[in-house]
């Protein structure tokens, strides 16, 4: 978190930090030999990952690990406490005449239940939380009585906390459907999408796909994208592979621990990529996969391939919300053996590439205009503000 402040700061000149909570001081060990010690870590990490390749991780009845169930937000989903002095603050500010309060993020709902009835407070529901889990639940190896009341009891607390603001924002069409049905009610829920910044990046020209390469963007802290991976691996690489397609998936962003460890031993076509300083360069010439199965909400890794003019095949939940037909701005597969052939079929046929680049294209600019997009979300806060008014 400390280098996280650093980084914000680094790159906002008048940012400020008025509340941190406090942390512990943890007394580190000084090192006898320095140099030595760096090579024993390097000896050390190297040895690890070679023993993570020959482990198949169970549980204590012999059984295969359950990815989905190990990684789900349903165990955390239900009212979490704050921290006492964060709760404080808060509620100090909150009191502070503000005209409007706006809270994001599943993990701070609960504010609903602290902020003052004279403001008009909004959340933000960036993904359902609810639809979430639904998903989730349904991919465990086995379910159970207990995950199903867990379910339940944070679905209840999801709608009771959503009921605690005045005005509730999702970002997109689909899940303010799913949100009049939930909280029971048809006012004061508005869609808004996330603006994106376009810049002069549709402007760059299109590079046809490179044989065979294949990328994925998103980090591994968000469970739906090590699911989206895994599934691909797991399922769609054995159908390129009977099909002899030589690829390489090159994934972008933070990756790090046993389950990608295992994934790569499993399947070397899959590559590390990290971070990534020109994300519009890097996925030039590839065909970008969108194998998403969980969650609500807006994908941006797809917006990302429209303003870099790369093809995408994605499943229905990728790009679900989001304005975009198949065969028309990409191709939507939702089967294992379908999303191979479509990746194999748009990778060998430039003209569809093109064709679809174009389309997508297109649609952003008359859908997700970035002026429009701020238009709209401040057109939300005066109707809010002329609520409280009237």
């Amino acid at each position: 978190r400390l280098d996280a402040r650093r980084t914000l700061k680094s790159l906002v000149a008048d940012l400020r930090f008025i509340y941190t909570p406090k942390t512990k001081t943890v007394r580190l060990p000084k090192i006898k030999h320095p140099f030595y010690y760096k090579w024993l870590q390097k000896i050390h990490a190297s040895v690890t990952r070679k023993m993570n390749r020959q482990q198949i991780w169970t549980d204590e009845t012999g059984e295969v690990v359950d990815l989905v169930r190990g990684k789900s937000t349903l165990f955390s989903s239900c009212f979490q406490p704050l921290d006492q002095g964060y709760v404080e603050y808060v509620s100090q500010v909150a009191h502070s005449g503000f005209d409007i309060i706006q809270v994001e993020f599943y993990e701070l709902l609960s504010l609903g239940f602290l902020l003052p009835e004279n403001v008009q407070t909004i959340f933000v529901h960036h993904e359902l939380r609810y639809i979430r889990n639904e998903k989730e639940i349904t991919l465990f190896r086995e379910q159970t009585a207990g995950d199903r009341m867990l379910f339940h009891i944070a679905k209840d607390f999801e709608r009771s906390a959503l009921l605690k603001y005045k005005d509730v924002i999702v970002l997109t069409e689909v899940d303010r459907k799913i949100m009049e049905d939930f909280i029971g009610r048809k006012d004061h829920i508005y869609t808004s999408p996330a603006v994106v910044q376009v810049g002069d990046r549709l402007e760059q020209p299109f590079v046809p796909v490179q044989s065979g390469r294949l990328t994925f963007v998103g980090s591994e802290d968000h469970f739906p994208n090590l699911d989206a991976v895994a599934w691909f691996c797991h399922e769609v690489i054995p159908h390129l592979r009977k099909r002899h397609f030589s690829f390489t998936l090159q994934v972008i962003g933070k990756w790090r621990g046993e389950c990608i460890n295992r994934l790569q031993s499993e399947y070397p076509e899959l590559k590390l990529a990290g971070y990534v300083e020109d994300l519009g360069s890097f996925l030039k010439g590839s065909v970008a996969v969108v194998p998403i199965r969980i969650g609500s909400g807006m994908r941006m890794k797809i917006l990302d391939a429209v303003l870099s003019k790369v093809p995408f095949v994605t499943t229905a939940k990728g790009v679900e919300g989001i304005d975009f037909k198949d065969g028309e701005d990409c191709l939507i597969v939702d089967d294992p053996a379908g999303f191979a052939e479509a990746v194999i079929a748009l990778s060998s046929n430039p003209q569809l590439q093109r064709q679809l680049v174009t389309h997508a294209e297109d649609s952003l600019r008359q859908v997700y205009n970035p002026g429009q997009m701020q238009e709209r979300r401040l057109a939300v806060y005066e109707q809010i503000l002329g609520d409280k008014v009237g």
